[in-house]
């Protein structure tokens, strides 16, 4: 689900509606396009999983009935992990000499399947010994689509540093969203008292995991492909109890308003599953005047520069300096870049606890109680570490502020700049209706007539633009 995309087009999303349409990935959202021709916005369905109308091709207008194959789109029972499981049996029985896997599709080959995937030029893994079938993130093909799966796994030292990071915290049970690498790591540490549950759009790894250990889930409508998966992760959280971390890789281009619905909904079924045992809970950072939004520990790894996004859902987050290495992306990777990866880890716990490795050149700012980066110097003036970019930011008298040291105080603009710049250009579009910065159209105190279509039932602003329809009917959806 691309943000990027969604600028361009002038699209923002909707609170998901309780009665949206399904397609074959669960739930749709409701997405709103702007025309900037003629100021008016329309409101349509698509995919909660992907954006690219070729992996799923559901598209809906809010206020049309639903075509013949959008109707098609329909979900279907899924029984996959039960045949993904026999699969699995099936091949482990087999003779390791004659255990292939096809790395290209994830698939645990059979008697008799091997031709076909070699005709088709997959990749073909032989002689797969058990032990590998244990680490299948090594042993399958990531789907690094960026329009899709944008599937980008974690360095061995990424995956060392959280998952012992996890242990020192005391915690036992670790909820996995979208990281097979640290559910990987933490089934090796079974004997050591930790236990986690992947739930992933991926479900190669339903081959290879039972229903106690994996789930397929759509993290952006909060949707469980099986009712059986959901009922594995409510008796996880119930066993964990206090003790349990959501610990969460998002595909980078995903809505965070979509993310954050998904993971306040996996919070609940945490505090259902509490209920009134005085279970031990570690501490939550809770914000000055309210409680937390998202009370179930959380890390949450996404780039620096969404920070605002991740705090306007959850204000009681924070960013920790520590740059997560990814194996197969050539962005995120610290040996690679001069500023290292812009990946960071977003918490609800007191950043004190979280012991960044001193080998890496973190250090324990006593200021600031939590470690910082090495180039991340702390400023007397704004009396914090201020750095987020992986430079070491300057602090400007003008400003009041420190800075990226690209930037230079332009005295004309009354701000830092970066050196070049057009003096009284203003980035962004702003408000589409006004033209004002630091709100949306939605919310724009000149777009009243909006905001009454926005307050009317669903049903009823469907029956008037019906009433407005030619005597031809409603025009059909036009084919990208």
């Amino acid at each position: 689900m691309s943000t990027t995309s969604a600028k361009s087009a002038g699209l923002d999303l909707v609170l998901q509606p309780e009665t949206s349409p399904h397609c074959s990935h669960g739930p749709t959202l409701l997405f709103e396009k702007f025309d900037p021709a003629s100021k008016t916005t329309r409101q349509f369905y698509a995919c909660a999983a992907f954006r690219d109308r070729k992996a799923c091709p559901f598209f809906q207008w809010s206020d049309s009935e639903p075509s013949h194959s959008e109707k098609e789109s329909a979900p279907q029972e899924h029984t996959s992990h039960r045949r993904a499981r026999k699969r699995y049996h099936r091949f482990r029985k087999l003779p390791q000499e004659k255990r292939d896997v096809c790395c290209s599709c994830g698939c645990l080959l059979l008697k008799g399947e091997l031709p076909q995937h070699k005709d088709q030029g997959h990749q073909i893994r032989s002689r797969v010994g058990l032990k590998r079938l244990k680490k299948p993130s090594f042993l399958f093909a990531p789907l690094d689509n960026n329009k899709t799966f944008a599937q980008y796994l974690f360095s061995e030292s990424a995956v060392d540093f959280i998952v012992n990071t996890a242990r020192q915290l005391n915690y036992t049970h670790i909820l996995c969203v979208g990281t097979p690498r640290i559910h990987e790591a933490v089934q090796a540490c079974v004997k050591e008292g930790l236990k986690s549950i992947l739930l992933d759009l991926d479900d190669r790894y339903a081959q290879l995991y039972p229903p106690s250990k994996f789930a397929k889930y759509n993290m952006f409508n909060h949707h469980f492909f099986e009712a059986g998966g959901q009922s594995a992760t409510s008796e996880f959280l119930s066993e964990g109890q206090g003790r349990t971390l959501l610990i969460t890789d998002p595909p980078f281009g995903g809505m965070v308003e979509a993310l954050a619905s998904s993971f306040t909904h996996l919070s609940k079924m945490w505090e259902t599953t509490l209920g009134k045992q005085d279970a031990d809970i570690p501490p939550v950072v809770h914000c000055a005047d309210s409680q937390p939004r998202l009370p179930l520990p959380t890390m949450w790894l996404f780039p620096y520069f969404m920070e605002n996004r991740i705090l306007s859902e959850f204000p009681e987050m924070a960013m920790l300096d520590y740059k997560v290495d990814y194996d197969n992306h050539t962005m995120y990777k610290n040996n690679l870049k001069q500023k290292g990866s812009p990946v960071r880890i977003f918490t609800n716990l007191p950043q004190a606890l979280f012991s960044l490795p001193t080998s890496e050149g973190y250090w324990f700012c006593e200021k600031c109680q939590r470690f910082s980066s090495k180039e991340n110097v702390h400023c007397k003036e704004c009396g914090s570490c201020t750095s987020k970019d992986g430079t070491t930011y300057t602090h400007c008298d003008m400003c009041i502020r420190c800075v990226k040291p690209s930037r230079v105080h332009c005295f004309k603009c009354e701000q830092c700049q970066i050196q070049g710049h057009i003096c009284g250009e203003v980035k962004g579009q702003g408000c589409h209706i006004c033209g004002e910065q630091g709100h949306k159209r939605r919310f724009c105190p000149q777009n009243q007539k909006s905001q009454k279509l926005n307050s009317e039932p669903r049903a009823m602003s469907v029956a008037k633009r019906k009433m407005t329809t030619s005597q031809d009917g409603p025009q059909k959806k036009r084919r990208k």
